[in-house]
């Protein structure tokens, strides 16, 4: 049988090499740069749009994840470093894990009460009504999810051991990305008996693509269709450059080789420990959930029935008149989770 794929254009590879210079001439500033606002939001997005190929210029956003205190300051997982970070850690541990193109500054955003947020993080806000010790991580989006996911297994693992202070509650949120990468690792820590897992421990979702993203979704089909034809493979070749994380977002791929190339199952489906409670919220632009548009576009990246996935054990909560990165900061989304963790 022929192959019907059509071969690599010149203009394809002159595209490819183009897009690849554009990306090491815009990292290189970034990393002069990397801890101050700009330079982190900028390499937040350069390493998720194309964090395979930037892992190897070194450590502007590492490929270690690592726990953060005032963005710049990253904090050692021993005892010392710990216990002079967190003077006042409690025994509930609430770790926040940022989405796609994110850094920990994304949790972090001014005061505007005509669009219902405080000022403060949601870590600030729970440490008080809980109380509770948040702990901000910062991790290279653009890498496969499963990847990401054994890093915060291990690193999970290693900040239990250390805390000054015994853990008896540890709660993970992630927004978007962030919590596929929790899922992740709470399934490979199940899986080795992580000791970490015999906490008290709970999941909180936010607008997490659990079933696929809506744009990256898009992305693939498009992808598949530029290619089907000579005079389009280039640009097809140019949407392959995207990174592994964004790939992982299609269908909400938690471990490697979990679906095939079409998508479909290629293994049992990992199984998430019964012991770990999770809450799934999911918002729309539409205020009304049962609008058709708030159910076929949801926040505009993720539909409530990706992020409130049904077939999963966890209790769901929608929220309407919300985008995306709504998520991360209004005062709804923040009671809804506050109201959960009591319970």
């Amino acid at each position: 049988m022929s192959d019907r794929r059509p071969r690599a254009t010149p203009g394809g590879e002159l595209l490819t090499r183009v897009l690849e210079g554009i990306t090491e001439v815009v990292y290189l500033p970034l990393r002069m740069m990397t801890e101050s606002s700009a330079g982190q939001r900028a390499t937040g997005i350069v390493t998720g749009m194309f964090g395979g190929a930037t892992d190897r210029h070194g450590d502007a956003q590492p490929a270690a994840m690592t726990v953060r205190l005032d963005s710049a300051v990253q904090v050692h997982l021993d005892r010392a470093a710990l216990a002079a970070a967190f003077p006042d850690a409690s025994q509930r541990v609430v770790v926040f894990l940022h989405g796609l193109v994110e850094t920990e500054r994304s949790w972090f955003h001014p005061s505007t009460p005509d669009r219902s947020r405080t000022g403060t993080d949601f870590g600030g806000r729970l440490a008080g009504d809980l109380p509770c010790t948040p702990v901000y991580l910062r991790y290279n989006t653009g890498r496969h999810v499963s990847d990401n996911g054994r890093e915060l297994d291990e690193l999970l693992a290693r900040l239990v051991e250390q805390w000054p202070v015994p853990v008896t509650d540890l709660v993970l949120v992630g927004h978007s990305m962030g919590g596929l990468v929790a899922r992740s690792a709470t399934i490979r820590a199940h899986e080795r008996r992580g000791a970490w897992l015999t906490r008290n421990c709970r999941l909180v979702c936010l607008g997490t693509p659990h079933t696929g993203a809506l744009l990256e979704q898009t992305v693939v089909h498009l992808g598949t269709l530029l290619d089907r034809f000579a005079a389009t493979a280039p640009l097809s070749r140019i949407l392959a450059l995207r990174s592994d994380g964004i790939k992982d977002l299609a269908r909400g791929q938690l471990q490697p080789g979990q679906r095939d190339e079409r998508g479909a199952s290629a293994m049992p489906g990992p199984v998430f420990p019964g012991s770990v409670r999770q809450c799934f919220i999911a918002v729309t632009l539409a205020r009304s959930e049962n609008s058709i548009w708030g159910r076929l576009f949801g926040d505009l990246f993720v539909t409530p029935g990706s992020a409130g996935d049904p077939s999963q054990t966890a209790e769901l909560r929608w929220l309407g008149g919300l985008n995306h990165f709504d998520l991360l900061s209004h005062d709804t989304v923040y009671d809804v989770m506050l109201e959960w963790l009591r319970s």
